[in-house]
Order: C-alpha cells, then sequence, then structure tokens
C-alpha cells in the first residue's frame, strides 16, 4: 500500500514538474521580441526558466520566432481597424491579463479549478499550471483537496 502511495505522489510530482515547465516554455515562447535573458530571468517566472534546459530552451525560442514571423506576415488587404487591434496586443498581454484576472477572481471569493475556469475563460489545463506558478511564487494559496481545493489570493 506504501508504494501505491509512493506511485502516486511520484506521479503528482512529475506532473507538477511538466506544467511547471510547459508554463516556462509558453513564457518564453511568447516573450516580447525585446526583452533581454536577464530581464526574463529576473521576471517571476525566472525560478522556472532557469530549470528549462538549453535544447528546451532552444525550442521555446524558436516557437517564439515562428510566431513573430507569423504576425510580421499579416497580409495589407486586411481592414486598418484589424491592423490596429492586432499591432496593439503585445506578446505578453494575455499572460498579463489572465495573471491579473486571476488575482482578481480569487480575490472576491475562494474558487475552485473549474469554477475560475469559468469566469477567466480558460482551458483548465493551462489554468493548472498558471496557479501552479502563482502557487509557487506566493500570490496564490490554496485550501482543500481534490476537486474541493479552493484557490484564495495570500494576504500580503
Amino acid at each position: 500500500m506504501t508504494e501505491i502511495a509512493q506511485l502516486f505522489e511520484s506521479a503528482l510530482r512529475q506532473n507538477r514538474a511538466n506544467l511547471l515547465r510547459q508554463a516556462a516554455i509558453n513564457t518564453v515562447a511568447k516573450m516580447p521580441p525585446r526583452m533581454t535573458l536577464n530581464e526574463l530571468l529576473h521576471s517571476e517566472a525566472g525560478a522556472s526558466i532557469r530549470r528549462l534546459t538549453l535544447q528546451e530552451l532552444k525550442q521555446a525560442l524558436a516557437q517564439g520566432q515562428g510566431q513573430s514571423q507569423a504576425r510580421q506576415q499579416i497580409p495589407v488587404s486586411r481592414p486598418a481597424r484589424r491592423k490596429v487591434a492586432v499591432q496593439e496586443e503585445s506578446p505578453e498581454s494575455r499572460e498579463v491579463r489572465l495573471y491579473r484576472e486571476i488575482l482578481d477572481a480569487v480575490e472576491q471569493e475562494p474558487l475552485t479549478i473549474g469554477q475560475l475556469a469559468k469566469q477567466v475563460e480558460i482551458d483548465v489545463t493551462e489554468l493548472r499550471g498558471y496557479l501552479t506558478w502563482m502557487k509557487k511564487m506566493g500570490k496564490i494559496g490554496s485550501t482543500g483537496r481534490a476537486r474541493a481545493t479552493r484557490y484564495h489570493v495570500l494576504a500580503g
């Protein structure tokens, strides 16, 4: 019985590590083109990014470059109004927006991951990565277990 519990605990740790790694890769891929490595490592995501291997960092940078090139290849025939909207949206704006929305939502009252996903309008898997990272950084806390886990803003 103890061995089974250890296997489950090991699997959960591995899953958390994978979610943090994926969140760090997404952060690197979506960082603004002018952001320096020093700024990135001193950001709140710095600890997770330091755990990436060079291969993962290379992959994330290549992903970001591909997204950047795709944004640059916007057809000229689009209406001017649409171009302005695309130019105003920065690569980091979605992450910043989600971060603030998560904090605002759990500031009102403690919420489960399902409630939070509906309120912030984000996939539960992606939200789980944000919540894990935010808990690790000391921004939010959780109470309860399994489906009864509720997330709240930490005082301070």
